[in-house]
């Protein structure tokens, strides 16, 4: 028995010490782990400072292009909840401890960062301290200063189709709000209770929003239903998130990822079954606020409203590189269908999402093209991961060359000139030019239509503004 005793004893002592090795192994593998995972955060952050682009003409590519995260130290726990919240990968990471946004420039505002924050320590704000960003005065109902006009959507600048589905939503519930409130048999007559300037997301949601609410509208469109995401590239994921829509609810896919035509061909349902009416190819030409009702001339017909919501997106004010030459046929701002390209010189200009599925569209093998990526910067720090790695791929099969520090100084009927950081300028072959390096904010329209504008440096949205 005293031997058995003693031999329970040794084995009791065996697993302990087992148990307390894993326990201090398992502890200092979470460690490292933790370490190697910071340190390459680090490195991240370091790639992406201006200090480390190494001029001052990269420095702003690194600056968050949009709506972005700030973080309270006082107030955040160091959960880590955000890095995993993020769609579009690894943009903000632990390091020593504490979230930073180590990829500023993929940041496109998605807000779920902000949304499961268990200590409510995240603001999204617009602009920095060092970069500016021009918006337009809106409330928190999305009216303008302007009484009775109001904005959503990209317009309001903030992107992604479920915010401007949102924004869209809200902007015209409060308008068909004010209008139940303020109606008397006084009231002046109008042709429409709400005209509706743009067929985009914030458009499709406010046009359902009026039908839902029974109120009589006018949904006008430049070009075709759908708006910008009309105008994207074939087969574009477009949505990665669920957005709820008016009348319909949610709208619910196969897939996470959504591309362009499976969103077109659901919105082309949506206006079957609600009798969604959208005038298209019809041009928004002037807007008067006239003694509490507006007068809107679009294709030279005017038509009176008591409410009005500008939802237009700015796909309207491509960023022009301001260079001789650029009305050139050959220059265009967007791509549609890849395949009208064959067997072509093409440059693109522009380091984001949208100019790298481009070039990846063009440099399908089937269609032989020669396709040159100018960036300004020494990176690609606009866009996201999988796009970074398909065009990455591809510069290794030789099917896409990628030129940075790289700017357009000049362009004739078939070639293009470039200049290097070093001040060098090359000649190239070229058919095509593609400049996808963002849009404008059309200022110089909302000032005319007496909406102000503000110049926002770091300053906060309000909490939720982006989920719903």
């Amino acid at each position: 028995m005293q031997q058995l005793s003693e031999l329970s004893n040794l084995m009791s002592q065996h697993i302990n010490w087992v148990g307390t090795a894993l326990f201090v192994g398992f502890g200092s593998w979470q460690v490292i782990s933790k370490k190697r995972k910071s340190a390459h955060a680090q490195k991240s952050l370091k790639k992406s400072s201006p200090q480390s682009q190494g001029t001052a003409q990269s420095a702003p590519l690194v600056e968050p292009i949009g709506l972005h995260p700030e973080f309270d130290r006082g107030l955040c726990i160091s959960c880590g909840t955000c890095t995993a919240a993020c769609p579009e990968g690894k943009v903000i990471q632990m390091i020593q401890g504490r979230p930073e946004l180590v990829s500023p420039g993929k940041c496109v505002g998605h807000g779920e960062c902000e949304r499961v924050c268990p200590q409510d320590a995240i603001s999204l704000v617009f602009g920095t301290r060092k970069r500016g960003k021009n918006i337009p005065r809106i409330t928190a109902n999305y009216e303008s200063n302007v009484p009775g006009l109001y904005i959503a959507g990209e317009l309001g600048g903030m992107g992604l189709i479920r915010n401007a589905i949102k924004q869209g939503t809200l902007a015209a519930q409060h308008a068909l709000g004010e209008i139940e409130k303020t109606q008397t048999p006084k009231t002046q007559k109008t042709d429409v209770d709400l005209v509706i300037v743009g067929a985009g997301p914030a458009g499709l949601a406010a046009a359902l929003s009026a039908i839902e609410k029974k109120k009589s509208y006018l949904c006008i469109e430049q070009g075709s239903f759908g708006g910008t995401v009309y105008n994207y590239p074939r087969q574009k994921i477009v949505m990665t998130l669920p957005a709820q829509l008016p009348v319909i609810g949610i709208m619910k896919f196969r897939g996470h990822q959504v591309s362009k035509e499976e969103l077109l061909e659901f919105w082309q349902n949506t206006k079957t079954k609600t009798g969604l009416v959208i005038q298209e190819q019809t041009r928004f030409e002037k807007l008067v606020s006239d003694t509490g009702i507006f007068r809107v001339t679009a294709n030279g017909k005017e038509i009176t409203a008591k409410k009005v919501i500008l939802a237009m997106g700015v796909r309207g004010t491509p960023r022009k590189l301001g260079i001789p030459n650029e009305d050139l046929a050959k220059v265009a701002y967007q791509l549609i269908d890849a395949d009208q390209y064959q067997d072509q010189d093409i440059a693109i200009v522009g380091a984001g999402n949208s100019a790298l599925e481009a070039a990846q569209s063009l440099a399908e093998a089937k269609l032989r093209n020669r396709v040159t990526l100018l960036v300004r910067g020494d990176a690609l720090d606009r866009a996201n991961e999988k796009n970074i790695e398909k065009v990455s791929a591809l510069v290794k099969q030789g099917r896409i060359t990628i030129l940075y520090r790289t700017s357009v100084s000049g362009l004739t009927a078939d070639t293009l000139l470039v200049k290097n950081g070093e001040g060098v300028i090359q000649t190239l072959p070229n058919h095509f030019l593609l400049v996808l390096a963002g849009t404008e904010m059309p200022d110089k329209l909302l000032t005319s239509l007496g909406i102000q504008i503000d110049t926002k440096f770091g300053e906060t949205l309000g909490k939720g503004s982006t989920n719903a």
